[in-house]
């Protein structure tokens, strides 16, 4: 009976390990669009005379539309999604959360670090490739245009702590969608640098007057509302992770 009852579970548990779940394909989709819209809003820019502040501006509020998009499906109930509980969905906004931290890490930050003069070079001549990068150097903050040391310093920090919370990440996944209590832990150490180094970013800038912003439209959307998540998402993250820890839940749903 107990054999049976254990093929019977593993039975129906094999539904949700295959494929991708109705939240993955929906992620995929907003991840999809955001790459969509950099040659729409620079087509916009270089041929249909859009100008460069209004086009960069409204391109930033578009993605932090998709930032918000993502953060807010795990909440709807739909799909394989109508039976989660609230703590289902928290969880899951965690971990899609902790995707929206990573990923501009390894595809914005990491090649700025490493390509910097080509990247500049191109974002100054327009170039299709370097678009990701144009609204934040041109007219979001001129510190990552002239390549200020402190900025180059904290990339290099925000990366080192993204490959451990990549790696914790990854295990999760190969977990079956449960960390270990270490895996956590690195998750929730690295989200208190997240939340430390905007401090750094946005202290150190109104220590200098606000020199590196270029119009008080573009500071609020270019510096201030890009960044807000990440003054804000890594707190609720840790505690979430004390609460998991606390109760040794480990198990996310996504």
């Amino acid at each position: 009976m107990t054999e049976t009852s254990i093929k019977h579970g593993d039975a129906g548990e094999a539904p949700e390990r295959r494929g991708f779940s109705s939240l993955q394909k929906s992620l995929f989709g907003v991840l999809a669009f955001f790459f969509a819209i950099h040659p729409v809003f620079w087509y916009l820019e270089t041929h249909a005379g859009v100008p460069q502040p209004v086009a960069s501006t409204v391109m930033v509020v578009v993605v932090v539309g998709c930032f918000v998009t993502a953060l807010a499906l795990p909440w709807l109930r739909v799909g394989d999604r109508r039976d989660w509980t609230r703590g289902d969905s928290l969880g899951a906004m965690v971990i899609v959360w902790v995707f929206i931290a990573l990923i501009p890490r390894f595809i914005w930050e990491l090649p700025w670090l490493l390509f910097f003069d080509q990247i500049v070079e191109g974002v100054e001549n327009g170039a299709l490739w370097t678009y990701m990068w144009a609204p934040i150097l041109l007219g979001g903050d001129a510190r990552y245009l002239t390549g200020d040391p402190l900025i180059i310093c904290m990339e290099w920090i925000a990366l080192f702590v993204g490959i451990f919370e990549a790696y914790a990440l990854f295990q999760f996944f190969r977990n079956g969608r449960r960390f270990t209590s270490n895996q956590l832990s690195l998750i929730m150490a690295g989200m208190i640098v997240e939340v430390t180094l905007p401090a750094v970013y946005f202290g150190t800038e109104i220590a200098n007057n606000l020199e590196s912003m270029s119009s008080p439209v573009e500071m609020w959307v270019k510096f201030v509302l890009i960044n807000v998540l990440w003054c804000t998402m890594p707190l609720l993250t840790y505690f979430w992770g004390v609460r998991r820890l606390v109760s040794n839940d480990l198990h996310v749903r996504f």
